[in-house]
């Protein structure tokens, strides 16, 4: 069980803010939750930040884009919730508490302003201390942007891709890219689906789940993760 951008990315109960330092900590201390997925996004000053939504004034009280902002402005940049939780540049994670925990580092391939595509050796510098540093967690890194799967791989890093519905996997396979699992919306495939990738060596993560009835037709799927919006109701699901 996998938290979506920590405690839920649209989960009305959660007190944190998606993709928050704060969501990431509360997930992760709940008994039986796996890892998160959180959302990337790299600056202008090449370093990634916590952040979903392409704006930054849709979700906080900045202007712009994270790909056109710095470290000097996105420090004080807060979201707007009740906590004010403050946007998380990734290397300020302490993942020492994280030991045996996976982290899905889902990355946004393109700036947000211009949607100019953004350069992947760019993507692999920004990563590589916070992987190798943290070598006691199970980071996986996750694009739904094929043309960056070469590269991603040849670092020797687990890579997922990001795929939309069963024509994009096979056309992945079509293609011959490299990667280790795909990430796929549980509406978007059936439990033979899931049976088939899983025998060509593919591990198979669902998500887009908020209520208790998707969360538990997608684990009678048996995919090797659900990544959930409503983790307390994935706990219950698993427990039945």
């Amino acid at each position: 069980i996998i938290g979506h951008a920590g405690n839920g990315l649209n989960n009305s109960s959660s007190i944190y803010h998606p993709n928050s330092l704060e969501s990431i900590e509360l997930a992760l201390g709940m008994p039986g939750v796996s890892g998160v997925e959180v959302d990337l996004q790299l600056s202008a000053d090449k370093e990634f930040w916590l952040l979903h939504d392409d704006r930054l004034e849709s979700e906080t009280t900045g202007i712009g884009c994270v790909s056109e902002s710095t470290y000097e402005t996105l420090k004080n940049v807060r979201f707007k919730t009740i906590n004010k939780e403050h946007l998380v540049r990734l290397k300020d994670v302490n993942f020492s508490a994280y030991s045996g925990k996976t982290v899905y580092l889902d990355i946004r391939h393109y700036n947000g302003c211009t949607g100019a595509v953004i350069i992947p050796d760019e993507v692999i510098g920004a990563l590589q201390e916070t992987i190798e540093t943290w070598m006691e967690v199970n980071f996986i890194v996750v694009t739904n942007f094929e043309y960056w799967l070469n590269q991603l791989s040849e670092t020797g890093w687990t890579v997922y891709a990001d795929v939309y519905t069963m024509d994009h996997y096979e056309a992945l396979k079509q293609g011959n890219y490299p990667y280790d699992g795909i990430i796929i919306r549980n509406s978007k495939v059936t439990k033979e689906d899931v049976t088939l990738i899983k025998s060509e060596n593919k591990k198979v993560i669902l998500f887009d789940m908020r209520a208790p009835k998707p969360i538990r037709q997608a684990m009678q799927k048996q995919p090797d993760a659900v990544i959930v919006d409503d983790l307390k109701a994935a706990l219950i699901e698993k427990s039945n």
